[in-house]
């Protein structure tokens, strides 16, 4: 069962095997990172092939908000690690019937996310565009008054 692979990151931990990060509060809980944060769960594999598969399933079930139901709390939503492991136990038995329909669907999931990326980086570019044409306005209102 995963559950011996998904433990509870404390900062300042290092590890030797391929591993990931997974969030786990919030409505993001359940998203894979590479990087860690504060409130994530770590995933640690036995190979880099191993660490691959399972990130990219924990991206596919947390696109598809599939952790939601799951969360708890009523202040600071959250996840529970056993639960978490579950999900990704079922999810995984699931994908190994079909597998090549999931590998197809994964690189439309990974092709939407470099995707949304690059429109979130455009975004940011209009804004900051937007700001200095302001200030650009009332820098040269400001010098005439």
């Amino acid at each position: 069962m995963l559950r011996s692979k998904i433990k509870c990151h404390s900062i300042g931990n290092k590890y030797e095997k391929p591993h990931f990060f997974i969030l786990s509060k919030g409505r993001n809980a359940g998203k894979p990172m590479v990087e860690y944060c504060a409130n994530c769960y770590v995933f640690v594999a036995d190979s880099e092939e191993e660490k691959w598969h399972y990130y990219n399933l924990c991206f596919a079930l947390w696109q598809g908000r599939y952790f939601i139901p799951l969360l708890v709390g009523s202040v600071i939503e959250f996840i529970r690690i056993d639960e978490l492991a579950i999900s990704i136990h079922h999810a995984n038995i699931t994908i190994s019937q079909d597998l090549e329909t999931y590998k197809e669907y994964l690189d439309y999931l990974k092709q939407l996310n470099q995707q949304r990326l690059y429109l979130k980086q455009q975004i940011a570019l209009i804004h900051q565009v937007g700001q200095a044409l302001s200030y650009k306005i009332f820098k040269s209102k400001k010098a005439a008054h």
